[in-house]
């Protein structure tokens, strides 16, 4: 029996709908998604999901995902290891922590988080996410109160 995701990418009469939808992503859907990310100094070296915004998927009001930094590697500097750089947008933001540890610093204070963290981040703020292992990834939800990623103008203190 397959889900709304996989009738969705079949051409059923559910992506033909012109209004939100209840979406339900099997681990099989997710594993399917395009990977995203940046890797070079002045973004980070993180990688994401975009598991629903509106102009992929037939929802609104939310979009979220899972992001992924790597480990650095022994005798690197913490800035050479997996993060995502210090920047802002317009939209409020919450993190939930799956798996690792890391440092979230948000408005310039550093937050230690580890899985089951919870970090509301304010529209506006400045924030970034580090991840301090040197063996495990720094795997972590995120969700904005926005119709679509495209919603979401990122703004990064290197720009």
């Amino acid at each position: 029996m397959g889900n709304l995701m996989s009738a969705t990418r079949r051409g059923s009469s559910a992506s033909k709908s012109k209004g939100p939808e209840a979406v339900c992503l099997s681990q099989s859907d997710i594993k399917a998604l395009p990977k995203e990310g940046y890797n070079d100094r002045d973004h980070g070296r993180v990688s994401w999901k975009t598991l629903f915004s509106s102009d992929r998927t037939p929802t609104s009001a939310l979009t979220a995902g899972i992001a992924t930094a790597p480990p650095r590697r022994e005798g690197q500097p913490t800035s050479f290891g997996g993060h995502l750089a210090l920047h802002r947008h317009a939209h409020a933001e919450i993190y939930f922590v799956i798996k690792g540890e890391g440092i979230v610093n948000v408005e310039m204070m550093e937050h230690r988080v580890q899985a089951g963290s919870v970090v509301f981040i304010p529209g506006n703020a400045s924030h970034a996410v580090r991840n301090e292992s040197l063996t495990e990834e720094l795997v972590w939800h995120y969700c904005f109160a926005a119709d679509s990623f495209k919603d979401i103008k990122y703004r990064f203190a290197n720009d």
